[in-house]
């Protein structure tokens, strides 16, 4: 074997050269220790099944982070606020019934909302404008599960800032599964549950123009003089409310929902008269009153006149009474004759009504009166103005108003002016 160093030739089983010491390789170790060349393995292409989930599952992730960020958006407490702010000075009703967790009746739809926020308003457009604002501040309650937003703005006219302050809280269910569900805390976004209203037996009642079925009616709290309604749910908001009652006479007024009780008795006085009802009172307590003056000016007795206070049922033994009472006083003084009176202005100052169901009105009455009366053997005539608190009672009947009673009548006219 022959030295690959110096070329000397070896023995063959020599493992070091005899001649210069360098270690022999064989033939066969050469072949072993000579690296291989590698051949390169072709790649095969991306099959298009791969290439399809790659892209979806690129999408779904791209996907995922959108709603996030939309969910923190629509989730964030300070952006509800805002929202709420401006559709409070904005009078959204679409809105603002968005934010309300309703009991359902037929006096909480959503049109019943409209028309409450349209009349506010109506009556709050010279409310000043606000013409900017925005959120300057909020606080977290210490549990956590509240928070007040804090949204400065200003008003068109006005000097300086103004703040309002909102308060949500965080519901327990989360919102779109995985957000805070931050809701608006507000007393005048509830519904009150049970509603009690109280009105005169055998009334009508109208609320935001939806006549208020009798089967609402609680017999066991009713009473033989009062009907108790119990309305399943209303707005903490002010209804336009009307009734008519059993006596020919209808108020209208608002029922004020709110969060510190839970019924409304609607008491039977003056101020709860449209101007159209006072006046249509008035005008006959002045006819009434005319008519009994004006029987006892022509000297004629009671069942003469009684006629034109007849009703069925009614008794008129008090009318009789007070006027043959009145009769006596005016015709006592011979110097002095009531010759006219004309009733020219009558105010309800007072109205209650009694167990019977005849309602009484003390009304503030003008009249203008004439006398004859003599005087250095000649008779003289004067005439002269006064005033006077009046009580009229009433039974309606048959659509018709009767007087059965007056008292505290003028009876004693002074020829000194």
């Amino acid at each position: 074997m022959f030295c690959g160093e110096c070329g000397f030739k070896n023995d063959a089983d020599a493992r070091f050269c005899a001649e210069c010491g360098k270690p022999l390789i064989k033939e066969n170790e050469k072949k072993k220790t000579t690296p291989k060349k590698k051949t390169p393995k072709e790649k095969k292409p991306m099959s298009k099944k791969k290439k399809i989930s790659i892209i979806i599952g690129v999408i779904v992730v791209l996907i995922l982070i959108i709603l996030y960020i939309i969910g923190n958006i629509l989730t964030d407490p300070k952006r509800i606020a805002k929202e709420y702010f401006e559709a409070n000075i904005n009078y959204d009703a679409d809105q603002l019934y968005s934010y309300l967790d309703i009991e359902k009746s037929e006096f909480t739809t959503k049109a019943v909302f409209e028309k409450i926020i349209n009349r506010q308003k109506e009556e709050e457009k010279e409310e000043p404008e606000i013409t900017n604002y925005k959120v300057t501040d909020t606080s977290i309650s210490d549990s956590g599960l509240s928070m007040t937003v804090t949204i400065t703005y200003t008003e068109k006219g006005k000097t300086g800032d103004s703040t309002a302050k909102i308060l949500l809280t965080k519901d327990k269910k989360n919102k779109y599964f995985f957000f805070d569900n931050w809701k608006i805390a507000n007393d005048t976004l509830e519904t009150k549950e049970d509603f009690e209203l109280t009105v005169l037996k055998d009334s009508t009642i109208t609320l935001e123009g939806i006549k208020v079925d009798q089967k609402y009616i609680d017999q066991e709290k009713s009473t033989s003089t009062m009907d108790v309604y119990v309305l399943p749910a209303l707005f903490s908001m002010s209804y336009q409310m009307k009734i008519e009652l059993p006596i020919g006479i209808t108020l209208e007024d608002e029922l004020d929902v709110n969060s510190y009780s839970n019924s409304e008795t609607i008491h039977f006085d003056e101020d709860h008269l449209t101007e159209e009802e006072k006046k249509k009172l008035t005008d006959q307590a002045k006819k009434d009153l005319s008519t009994f003056y004006q029987g006892i000016i022509d000297q004629k007795a009671f069942a003469d006149i009684q006629s034109q206070f007849e009703g069925e049922g009614i008794n008129l033994d008090d009318l009789k009474e007070e006027y043959e009472d009145a009769e006596e006083k005016i015709q006592s003084s011979r110097s002095i004759t009531l010759k006219k009176i004309d009733f020219q202005e009558a105010e309800i100052r007072n109205m209650e009504l009694d167990e019977n169901g005849y309602f009484t009105m003390y009304l503030s009455v003008s009249y203008e009166y004439t006398i004859s009366y003599e005087e250095d053997g000649e008779t003289k005539e004067r005439t002269s103005s006064s005033s006077d608190g009046i009580y009229v009672s009433y039974s309606f009947v048959e659509d018709t108003y009767h007087l059965v009673d007056v008292s505290s009548l003028p009876t004693y006219f002074s020829r000194y002016f």
